[in-house]
């Protein structure tokens, strides 16, 4: 999930915010501003997790790079991407009604991992209840922003909307798919956790390094 949770962030700073000018003339905008900010920092409260989990280990940098760019985790880099590309040339109504897409997600995620607790017995931060009520307490999400700052739709925006939000969705069902997969894929119940996580990496890590000598034959042929 790093680089879906990592690449949001970046979302929310360089896709989602506008810049203050732009905020000013449009209500939507401005709202989608203060939102980016509110989800600023939430994706530090992972790397806390990961440090209690003591999921940080030595690992050289270009290991740790194949580990997160390799075939396993492609659907959480691609959904960054397609959401950057949806709404890139997107109006502010569409990308506001893919932000509360996004978020609708997020408060079914956390409502369920409230109570998931790290070995210390103390909950997590990221997958536990201090997200969901960062998530739940979102100013976008209060009864003055519907019944003041909301605008109208026509027909057509109305539709193009309705896309929107069926296109989110389908990219975050299949996303999630993918991690089901991958969980299942790469369980083993029956072994020591740390060794079946240290299988897991080496064969992505093989797995990359074995793409070198393919990859420059076939750039070779090319000319």
């Amino acid at each position: 999930m790093i680089p879906f949770i990592m690449g949001y962030s970046d979302l929310n700073k360089y896709v989602f915010r506008k810049g203050e000018e732009e905020a000013e003339l449009d209500r939507l905008q401005a709202l989608l501003n203060a939102h980016t900010y509110e989800e600023d920092f939430h994706w530090q409260w992972m790397l806390t997790d990961l440090e209690k989990l003591g999921a940080d280990r030595e690992m050289p940098l270009s290991d740790a790079t194949r580990v997160l760019w390799s075939a396993d985790f492609q659907h959480s880099r691609r959904l960054v991407l397609e959401l950057a590309a949806l709404a890139a040339d997107a109006p502010t109504y569409a990308v506001f009604a893919m932000v509360e897409s996004i978020e609708a997600v997020s408060i079914t995620i956390f409502t369920h991992c409230r109570g998931i607790a790290l070995r210390d017995g103390s909950e997590c931060e990221f997958f536990g209840t201090k997200h969901y009520m960062a998530e739940a307490s979102h100013s976008i999400k209060s009864p003055e922003v519907e019944e003041t700052s909301l605008p109208s739709l026509d027909d057509a925006q109305r539709e193009e909307s309705k896309r929107m939000v069926d296109r989110t969705f389908a990219l975050f069902d299949d996303w999630s798919g993918s991690l089901l997969r991958f969980a299942l894929d790469n369980s083993d119940h029956g072994s020591d956790h740390g060794s079946d996580h240290d299988r897991t990496y080496e064969r992505m890590i093989q797995q990359s390094k074995d793409l070198l000598p393919e990859s420059e034959a076939a750039a070779a042929s090319a000319f």
